[in-house]
């Protein structure tokens, strides 16, 4: 078995776990006078008011769940993972519904003066 933490997490508080009880108390002190304080135990339960986090709706935790990070430029993407992207090329997502039927026009435009093409030849030949 292994040996208890010598500073064991403590809250703001100051309350820790004894490793030896399991109990929540506040480890001995010294005062600036050097005697000591006792170790107090901590009821079953309770929670100490700098121990009791501020109340966040759950818009606010998602808010802050989805926050930048401090000095993140909206926007900005380092030069090393764009090249990375160009070079993937085939993981682009499909094209929206506008962006096909742009190029379905584009290509019927462009079987349209092949035909034409075809005709004026044609009409020269007569």
């Amino acid at each position: 078995m292994s040996r208890p933490p010598l500073f064991p997490q403590q809250t703001a508080s100051g309350i820790a776990v004894d490793p030896r009880t399991l109990e929540r108390v506040i480890p001995e002190s010294k005062r600036s006078d050097g005697s000591t304080r006792k170790q107090l135990k901590i009821r079953p339960g309770f929670t100490p008011q700098e121990d009791v986090s501020r109340f966040r709706g759950t818009r606010q935790q998602n808010m802050d769940a989805s926050a930048l990070p401090k000095g993140h430029i909206l926007g900005w993407v380092a030069p090393s993972s764009e090249s990375r992207q160009k070079a993937q090329g085939a993981g682009t997502p499909p094209p929206n519904k506008n962006a096909k039927k742009r190029a379905n026009q584009r290509a019927k435009k462009a079987a349209e003066k092949a035909e034409v093409v075809k005709d004026s030849w044609e009409d020269e030949e007569d």
